[in-house]
């Protein structure tokens, strides 16, 4: 049985390290890889626990897949434990994701850089995890990914962190707020430098600025070897042209690698000591001296090759290894190796270090130094040539070194980088002393240089091959082993043997190695130099001895060492026969120097000069305990020498500071031995004192200013003078007696020039303060030696010493230098004194020396004093500092409010703000005025410092309490630092720095010192100006509206800043209560609850604003504060009582805005204030004199209303809402809360509760119109504003209701809706009266703020309403406002000349009426289906108006448009609930036909302009109608669907909430009423509409005799001989029939009524072809025969079967109703072809739909009109199509077939909208010329234009059939060919959902279903040629665009036979009847003039089923 035993705490929590995938086992958890898992159960394989992301979900999942991670717990949730640094990389890197994707999607063009930064820190974080990096390398990186963090967040925008200088975040809690706003800006500097220096490396701790050192380390050698070198490298002057450091030597086997094992693959040096004027040499050069160890001659080795350091390491043998043991000692002797061995020049490298060293990360890896042999010149002449690069020819020789620049010294640099500097790597020193010697420091070594030599010739015919071996011995001459280095990396030798050049008698060489000679032997020691001749025959060479010797004593007979320079050595030449080897120091007695010689020749036994040989040396002496001063060696060795005491003393001032330091501390000794020991002190203690004083200011001297470091170290340390501190007094009390003693004055009365002790007190009081530390060191050492026996005296002494100061001060003699070096110093003193005397009194001494200074004098001095004091050990203590604290603040108060020195006391502020001013007007930065600061901010910046520094010392934790101190600071500086924060300018730096300060003030505030500010300030009547002034800086720190204090991104500083004022706030709150409430201070509460509330509404306080990040870092740090401000709100307001109403409604919009704060107990705390307010306005008094309290005792004078509350609310309400406050879910709290305490009220029951569901009702709109107005949807935007227009209308807010008035017409001006927008103006004007009223504010209009009555208003809007409705072309609408203006005018205000003028302008709107061109928009119904929409169209119902000549499939893309995610329903049936209910979007859209309202039936049966009748169709209108076809066999036709008796209708009325155009575009439907049309019914109203067509035709060309009669044409032969539908001999069958009658006799009237329809049409048709008779030209003349025949015919028929009929338009036949004299329709129509229509066919629309009569313009975009469409296209235009071949086409022959076929396909052209531009003629060959053009009049609901393709079309077209074939030739041919018939309908019309269509496979539900259809094209009779040619085709293709008073533009057509012809453009207008016909045969077509230019061929015709749209 398996055992599950709980799992140890440690491995409770792991990572799944593999995906684990079982669910068809039982219990088991599945795991992807990266699931944390947190384990509660194991056992021996399996593990029991839950994923972290899942917790509800349990299983068990096994070991192995699980990596266990130690962990941390943070909020409850387990987290992998890692370094901080790592888990601030994690979050970083989770929060820069969603930004950066952010970037990427909206292509921010800083995307990049922080893919790049994310990158770097996920390389970075993945580094620091891995746990294989060195210390040094984990600090590294650690700054670099801080560093990338904060500049990406300042990149990003994101918040600054606040770190240490090792990149760690700081514990903002534990600093004080002047610290952190320190730390703030050192961010900013730091980011910025980063920002700077993106590869800058950090380091990890500040660096000595003192030591620099470089890091060589030599990687390879390419070159020939076939003998061992030495490699000796150096650092190199290039200006001085001399060694800089010690040399570093690599012995270089032949084979290519380190002669040295310890050397191989660690050949490392430390250059080290070098200043900072050491690597700012001009040209500082790595150089390598190559020097072969061999032969004197170079011998070729047969296998010499290139080696390197590359190769193996294998090939270091045994023979190998014991070469590289070869010191230079050895080598070139005949040591115990007995080899042949020579040192030879072998060649230089070299490499300019100066651009390394300037920046040394662009030259990280390997260095080439270039490598030349030296041939036969010198190793320093080589380098010469090297550097100056001449004649050193092609170098294919090099050195590869890695050099890296290391700062520090040296005890840093191996603990910051201990990788690259390990212990055995050899440091070669600097050849002279680094900038700082420490007293551990000691050094003695002497750097000798070989320079050069002559050698005459002795007895040899051939210049000597010179040797120089060099040996330190003693004074017995002999060698001292062990002395020499010829380099770092080298053991040390016994003797050194220079190079040796080939033959040259006077070699130079230049070498340089050091001498090591320990000091107590120096004296005794001196060099010896061997010269010997190396022959290159070794047999020879080894019989040589050497030939000469020189000499040269290190110390010289004064006890200074050798000097520095250089020196020339006599040569003295060695007789081996008479030299005696055992006397080793003969040579001693022999003058060492030539400069010795004197000119004579010495010489002794076995060495006689060499009068002609010399050899020259270089001496560098480095030691810190030999000198080369004799003054300074006197004054050492003093004692010896007492009788020159006196000079040396005085000497001493002439000794080079050099030597000065060098010896610092033996100086110091010798002085004080001389000052405790002299015997004479009058005579030697001053000396000794200013020589003392001399040392301190040579060592305090900028130059030499590190060394005080030493001077510091000696007085702790080393000093040791017990009894030198009485002198020292002794002597500081007389200098200062002496200075402060009156002298005797000039003859004028003028004191005498400086004098000498006034000078020395200068000198001393400058340097006091190392005086005093030799003064209390020497008593320290003496109490601790006789146990503080004498305290007393030294104290009283002291004192007295102290006091002396005092008088110094109060001095009237002019001692200005001295007082200032005396208060730049005592802060040291005081310090020190700290030791050896009491502090209190000390504290005391102190503040007399400060308050001793007179006023105005030395202030900048005082406060520099008060500066350093603060920072003392002193000032720490408590007892000391309650005694300093009070002085140095009303210093500090004095200095910021007094002026510059001397002047009186004023506002230094006023430079600050007249200096800002001067920067605003002259647009520039303060900092542009002046170069540098004015005293103004020198002297406020001063003052920061000190109370910053202040301040963080009370901070601490270590100083004792502190409470006393902020006392003393609130009351002293509080107020001022107040009026410096709230004076200054923001633009400044300091002005940050003073908030800081005031911040920090308060943070140390507890309630008993406001108990104490408020106690000093009530005394001083102050108390109220004070509590104002804080409120009002509080609330100007948190203001959105001023420039901030704190930038943005400093999160900590700001939410600092809060904690802090919610505190203050607390506190003053207590205050307020206490003392300003009784009596009561309304400003002062009234700012009380201003700053609150601003301050708790600011945007750093919201969290909920904040990601996931931010909000737990501040939840972590400060917690969320804003329930405490609310609560503290509260409080105060309950504790107004009786005082409450004088704050309403003057505190409702703050709560108001507190209250929607996204914090839900904050929201319970707040909401109950406004019920509270409802309370107190109603029960208020309404006398104002009476107090709050009265109406408790008098009801009658209750308010009994809220109406300011109510108001102020709904007013604020809209703001703020407006501004993105506030949610559903305050709306539904606010209800809640609201509606519970009005409930439980027995007065406010009612009222309260009408009030609150107004406000949510309110709300709800709000934030309804918040959300849709940043809709792209112009519809929503302009819905919700009209939704918040009616409400306050309701509720009567005149002001809200005029804002919202001019924000919707706003609205509509943005969309050009000027109609809308002038109706929305009407609005206002209903609110005003035609009085002079003055306006009320509520009533104003920003538009006419000069207006201030009623009638001036009401009459500027009237004109802005006019101007609006012209723009709109409603100009009736702007007629009756012109009446209303004239009837003002005229009967009130008497203005003729205003009546005049507007009385024009109505007469410009008639004219206007009648000729301008006016489109009537088309209506559409539109349905919402769906949640998804908005809630105010959620499934509802609306009638849209269409835009200008906007289409249904237009306006459906539009609306599409509007809302991307809907999708547009194909059918009109109702839809279910699950689309209704469902979240998606779905829109139904069709278009509806107005229908006239009942009161302009006035215009029946009268002749009136169809302009005039046509507005009215279509304006003004509530009520709008559709119709469907459906298919009803019941009606007769025998089962034949087609039959004309089976035709119904389904018609469909809607009735809108507000008529159309109105305010909106769109209303919603409120009432449907749906009914069907029977066939008969159908009929009649197709027979009305044409018979009123006819008629108006008829009226407007007796109106007009220049109209075009193609309209007139098209007209007649449509009805008279029909082609297509057949006419009204169809409804003759249906329904004029017994058998009819019989079956349906209710329509007995109706049949009646068609016959007299029928009859009625004939004396119409008579008039019409009377005219056209007379109207006719001869080219219509066949035509015109044609139509008398047809019509003969008809009369016959009907006047034999319905009688004959009269008509009224005879009896006006000469009646002219209007005369057109403008019109163009003869141009127009001229030449065009003529279609003939059936008028009166079956496929004839639905009649009702429109009831416009004829137009005498088109109106090109409406579907319904009062024509039939004439389009010249085999493909329907909207709502067509095709026909079936009728039941009569069988008469028709084959041959009539292929001509019509023929005729149609010539006929066959694209569609066009009447708008769209010229389209050019086509023609072909012509054998006639007739020029005709076609058009069409009527209303223009689906106008086309129709025409030949140009190479570039415009040509609008809509497939409305997309499902239906392309006809075959076949079925064209059977189509074609049928006979025109009268009354049969086209037997099949498939999926014609616009129009009644007749076919089986008709869609009644389409959407595209109205009620008005475009009939089919139809061809017109043989006409005979045109007479005449007067088309222009010019004129014609430039007056294609549609002009104000123009027809249709139409094209001309040309035909090449009569079987071929094609039109340029026809603009169709459809009929009411909107029926579907059929073509006829055309023959006998015009033709275009052969003699104009012959257009292009058309393209062919687009297919059936495309769509063009251009």
């Amino acid at each position: 049985m398996t055992v599950w035993s709980d799992c140890n705490a440690k491995q409770a929590f792991g990572i799944a390290k593999c995906n684990f995938d079982q669910e068809t086992k039982p219990h088991r958890l599945n795991l992807d890889v990266g699931d944390a898992v947190i384990i509660l159960k194991e056992t021996t394989h399996w593990y029991y626990g839950y994923r972290q992301k899942a917790k509800e979900t349990r299983g068990i999942f096994p070991k192995s897949y699980i990596h266990l991670c130690e962990y941390n717990i943070v909020n409850g949730e387990f987290c992998i434990q890692r370094t901080d640094i790592v888990e601030e990389i994690t979050k970083v890197l989770l929060e820069w994701g969603g930004i950066a994707k952010d970037y990427f999607l909206s292509t921010n063009p800083s995307f990049p850089k922080i893919r790049r930064k994310m990158n770097e820190l996920n390389n970075n974080r993945a580094a620091l995890i891995s746990g294989n990096l060195p210390l040094d390398e984990v600090r590294k990186v650690k700054l670099q990914a801080t560093n990338q963090i904060d500049t990406g967040n300042k990149l990003l925008g994101l918040d600054m962190v606040v770190r240490d200088e090792s990149g760690n975040i700081l514990d903002t809690n534990a600093i004080c707020t002047t610290e952190l706003y320190e730390q703030h800006v050192h961010a900013i500097q730091r980011i910025d430098k980063a920002n700077r220096l993106s590869t800058e490396r950090g380091t990890t701790r500040t660096l000595n600025k003192f030591s620099h050192n470089i890091l060589l380390h030599v990687n390879a050698f390419v070159c020939k070897f076939q003998e061992d070198s030495d490699l000796l490298f150096t650092l190199f002057d290039g200006e001085t042209h001399k060694p800089i450091s010690e040399n570093y030597v690599v012995k270089w086997s032949r084979t290519g690698i380190a002669r040295d094992i310890e050397q191989i693959d660690n050949n490392r040096v430390l250059f080290t000591d070098l200043s900072k004027s050491d690597l700012g040499i001009a040209k500082m050069y790595l150089v390598c001296y190559a020097i072969r160890i061999g032969a004197m001659e170079f011998k070729e080795s047969t296998d010499g090759k290139r080696t390197s350091m590359s190769i193996a390491n294998s090939m270091l043998n045994a023979s190998s290894r014991k070469a590289s043991q070869l010191s230079v000692s050895s080598s070139g002797s005949s040591g115990s190796t007995g080899e042949y061995i020579i040192r030879r020049p072998f060649g230089v490298a070299c490499k300019d270090l100066t651009p390394i060293i300037s920046k040394a990360e662009d030259f990280r890896g390997n260095l080439d130094l270039p490598f030349i042999m030296c041939d036969k010149d010198t190793l320093d002449g080589t380098l010469r040539k090297l550097i100056s690069n001449k004649d050193i020819g092609k170098i294919d020789s090099k050195m590869a070194v890695t050099i890296e620049v290391l700062r520090g010294d040296i005890k840093q640099i191996k603990e910051d980088f201990p990788r690259l500097v390990h212990t055995n790597v050899p440091v070669a020193r600097k050849m002279g002393f680094p900038e700082v010697i420490l007293p551990g420091d000691v050094r003695n070594d002497l750097y000798l240089t070989i320079c050069s030599g002559e050698f005459a010739r002795i007895a040899k015919t051939s210049e000597k091959n010179v040797e120089v071996s060099v040996c330190v011995a003693n004074d017995q001459g002999y060698l001292i082993p062990g002395v020499l280095s010829i380099g770092a990396g080298h053991p040390p030798i016994d003797e050194y043997k220079s190079v040796v050049y080939y033959h040259d008698d006077k070699p130079k060489w230049q070498e340089t190695f050091k001498i090591h000679v320990p000091i107590e032997d120096f004296k005794q020691c001196h060099l010896r130099f061997v010269l010997k001749h190396r022959s290159s025959n070794e047999q020879k060479d080894r019989t040589e001895k050497p030939f000469g010797l020189a000499y040269v004593r290190l110390m010289q007979a004064n006890g200074t060492t050798i000097p520095q320079g250089q020196h020339i050595l006599a040569v003295y030449k060695i007789d081996h026969k008479k030299y005696d080897k055992t006397v080793a120091n003969s040579y001693m007695e022999l003058p060492a120097t030539v400069a010795e010689l004197q000119g004579t020749r010495p010489s002794t036994s076995g060495l006689s000069l060499l009068p002609k040989d010399q050899l020259s040396i270089g001496v560098n002496l480095c030691s810190t305990k030999l000198t080369q001063s004799v003054s300074l060696l006197g004054l050492l060795n003093w004692s010896a020498h007492k009788e020159t005491l006196e000079q040396s003393l005085t000497a001493l001032s002439t000794v080079p500071g050099e030597e000065v330091v060098k010896f610092l501390q033996d100086i110091l000794d010798a002085l004080f031995n001389i000052l405790v020991e002299n015997d004479q002190p009058e005579k030697y203690d001053q000396l000794v004192f200013m020589s003392i004083i001399h040392l301190i200011e040579t060592v305090s001297d900028l130059k030499y200013q590190h060394f005080l470091t030493v001077l510091d170290v000696y007085i702790n340390e080393s000093f040791s003078f017990t009894l030198a501190y009485t002198k020292l007094m002794d002597v500081l009390q007389k200098n200062i007696s002496d200075a402060i003693t009156p002298k005797e004055k000039s003859v004028d009365g003028n004191t005498h020039e400086e004098s000498a002790e006034v000078r020395r007190l200068y000198k001393t009081t400058r340097y006091l303060h190392y005086v005093m530390k030799f003064v209390i060191r020497s008593r320290v050492l003496y109490a601790e030696m006789n146990c503080n026996t004498d305290y007393v005296d030294f104290a009283t002494r002291l004192q007295e010493l102290l006091r002396m100061f005092i008088d110094m001060i109060g001095c009237p003699s002019n001692l200005l230098k001295s007082e200032g070096a005396l208060l730049k110093n005592l802060h040291i003193i005081a310090t020190d004194l700290m030791q050896v005397f009491d502090q209190v009194r000390l504290s005391v001494s102190i503040v007399e020396i400060l308050e001793k200074f007179p006023p105005r004098r030395l202030t900048q001095s005082k406060m520099g004093c008060i500066k350093d004091f603060v920072d003392t050990k002193l000032f720490t203590l408590p007892k000391c500092r309650a005694i300093l604290l009070p002085v140095f603040c009303k210093h500090i108060r004095d200095h910021l409010e007094s002026k510059e020195e001397g002047d009186s006391k004023t506002d230094i502020w006023q430079q600050e703000k007249n200096l800002s001013k001067a920067a605003k007007v002259l647009g520039q930065k303060k900092s542009q005025l002046h170069t540098c600061d004015t005293t103004a901010n020198k002297k406020i910046a001063e003052c920061i410092n000190i109370m910053n520094n202040i301040l963080k010392l009370l901070f601490r934790s270590d100083v004792g309490s502190t409470h006393n101190d902020v006392r003393d600071i609130m009351i002293i500086l509080l107020r001022t630092v107040m009026k410096a924060a709230r004076v200054l300018d923001r633009d400044t730096g300091l002005v940050g720095r003073f908030f800081a300060i005031m911040l920090g003030i308060l943070q140390r505030m507890d309630a008993q010192h406001y108990e104490y500010l408020v106690k000093d300030l009530h005394q001083r009547d102050e108390l109220k100006d004070f509590v104002i002034e804080i409120l009002l800086v509080f609330e100007e720190l948190v203001s959105p509206h001023l420039k901030e204090v704190f930038p943005r991104d400093w999160m900590d500083m700001i939410m600092h800043q809060n904690t802090v004022i919610l505190g203050a706030l607390k506190n003053l709150s207590v205050v307020i209560t206490d003392y300003f409430l009784c009596p009561f201070e309304r400003q002062i509460w009234s700012n009380f609850f201003q700053c609150s509330i601003a301050f708790l509404v600011q945007s750093p306080l919201q969290l909920n604003d904040f990601n996931d990040n931010k909000r737990q870092i501040v939840f972590a740090r400060y917690r969320d504060i804003r329930k405490d401000t609310a609560t503290e709100i509260r409080k105060m307001w309950f504790q107004l009582g009786q005082h409450k109403p004088k704050f309403i409604p003057q505190l409702v919009e703050p709560i108001l805005e507190m209250s929607m704060i996204p914090e839900k107990e904050l929201r319970q705390e707040t909401i109950p204030i406004f019920f509270d307010m409802m309370q107190c306005e109603y029960y208020s008094s309404r006398l104002e004199q009476e107090s709050y309290g009265d109406t408790k005792f008098n009801n009658a004078h209750h308010k009994g209303n809220f109406s300011d509350f109510k108001t102020a609310m709904i007013e604020k309400l809209d703001i703020l809402i407006g501004a993105g406050k506030g949610d559903a879910e305050y709306k539904q709290l606010f209800e809640t809360i609201m509606m519970q305490r009005c409930a439980a009220h027995n007065t406010l029951n009612v009222d309260g509760t009408a009030f609150v569901e107004m406000v949510t009702r309110l709300m709800e709109k709000l934030l309804e119109y918040r959300f849709i107005i940043q809709d792209e949807s112009k519809e929503n935007r302009m819905a919700c504003t009209f939704s918040l227009l009616q409400f306050y209308s309701e509720v009567d807010l005149k002001e809200m209701y005029i804002r919202y008035v001019y924000k919707l017409c706003a609205l509509h001006m943005e969309f050009e809706n000027y109609t809308e927008a002038a109706f929305t103006l009407k609005l206002h004007t209903e609110l005003l009266r035609w009085t002079d009223t003055a306006l009320s504010l509520q009533l104003r209009s920003f538009r006419h703020p000069n207006c201030v009555t009623h009638r001036q208003l009401k009459e500027a809007l009237y004109f802005e309403i006019m101007e609006y409705f012209d723009k709109g072309k409603q100009w009736e609408c702007a007629i009756d406002m012109c009446r209303v203006l004239a009837r003002q005018y005229e009967e009130e205000t008497y203005d003729y000349l205003k009546l005049a003028e507007l009385l024009k302008m109505m007469a410009m709107f008639f004219e206007k009426i009648i000729k301008e061109l006016r489109h009537n928009s088309e209506y559409f119904r539109v349905c919402f289906y769906g949640r998804g929409f908005p809630r105010l169209l959620q499934n509802r119902v609306y009638i849209f108006r269409g835009k200008e000549y906007e289409r249904h499939s237009d306006f459906c893309a539009r609306m599409l448009v509007q809302h991307p995610q809907a999708e547009l329903m194909q059918t009109l049936e109702a839809p279910g609930e699950d689309i209704t209910n469902s979240d998606g979007q779905y829109i139904q859209v069709n278009k509806v036909e107005p229908i006239m309202d009942q009161s302009y039936n006035k215009f029946n049966d009268k002749i009136v302009n169809n302009e005039i009748v046509k507005y009215f169709a279509a304006n003004n209108v509530q009520k709008f109608q559709f119709s469907r076809p459906f298919r009803d066999s019941s009606g007769g036709g025998g089962g034949n669907m087609d039959d004309v008796r089976n035709l119904w209708l389904e018609r469909t009325e809607l009735l809108t909430r507000f008529p159309l155009p109105g305010i909106l575009r769109w209303f919603p439907v409120i009432e449907t009423n749906t009914f069907k049309i029977s066939p008969l019914e159908r009929a009649v109203e197709i027979m009305k509409d044409t018979n009123r067509d006819i008629r108006q035709l008829v009226i407007l060309h007796r109106s007009d005799d220049k109209l075009h009669i193609n309209p007139l044409s098209m007209k007649l032969s449509g009805i008279v001989d029909p082609a297509v539908m057949g006419g009204f001999a169809k409804y003759e069958e249906a329904f004029l029939t017994e058998e009819y009658l019989e079956q349906n006799p209710d329509d007995r009237d109706l049949v009646e009524e068609l016959k007299e329809l029928i009859a009625n049409q004939i004396p119409l048709l008579d008039i019409a072809i009377g005219i056209h008779r007379q109207r006719a030209p001869d080219s219509l003349r066949a035509m015109q025969e044609h139509l008398e025949d047809c019509f003969s015919e008809m009369q016959q028929h009907v006047e034999l079967r319905y009688g004959c009929r009269a008509c009224d338009l005879k009896s006006v036949r000469d009646t002219v109703v209007m005369r057109r004299t403008n019109s163009i329709l003869p141009t127009l129509f001229d030449g065009s072809n003529i279609n003939r229509h059936s008028e009166t066919s079956m496929g004839s629309s639905d009649s009702g739909l429109s009831k416009s009569t004829f137009l005498p313009r088109p109106q090109t975009s409406s579907i319904k009109t009062t024509l039939a469409s004439f389009s010249f296209n085999t493909r329907p235009s909207l709502g067509h199509s095709p026909s079936t071949k009728s039941s009569k086409t069988k008469d028709k022959t084959p041959a009539k077939r292929r001509s019509m076929k023929k005729d149609r396909e010539a006929l066959s052209l694209p569609s066009s909208q009447w708008y769209t531009p010229p389209l050019s003629t086509i023609t072909s060959t012509p054998e006639k010329e007739i020029n005709t053009s076609i058009a069409s009049l009527g209303s223009v609901s689906n106008s086309s234009l129709s025409g030949p393709k140009t190479p570039d079309p415009h040509v609008l077209t809509e497939e409305l059939t997309p499902k239906r074939p392309l006809r075959s030739e076949k079925e064209k041919e059977r189509r074609l060919s049928r006979p025109a018939s009268i009354a049969t309908p086209t037997a099949s019309i498939k999926n014609f959902p616009d129009t009644r269509s007749l076919s089986e496979s008709s869609n009644r539900n389409s959407v595209e279903t109205t009620d008005s259809t475009s009939e089919e094209d139809i061809q017109p009779p043989p006409l005979p040629a045109k007479a005449r040619d007067s088309t222009d085709f010019s004129s014609l293709s430039q007056n294609m665009d549609w002009t104000p008073n123009g027809y249709a533009m139409l094209g001309t057509l040309s035909s090449t036979s009569t079987s071929s012809m094609s039109t340029t453009s026809t603009l169709t207008k459809t009929s009411i009847t909107n029926t579907t016909y059929e073509y006829l045969e055309a023959t006998n077509f015009t033709l275009v003039d052969g003699s104009k230019p012959r257009p292009p061929t058309p393209p062919p015709k687009p297919s059936r089923h495309s769509k063009h749209i251009p």
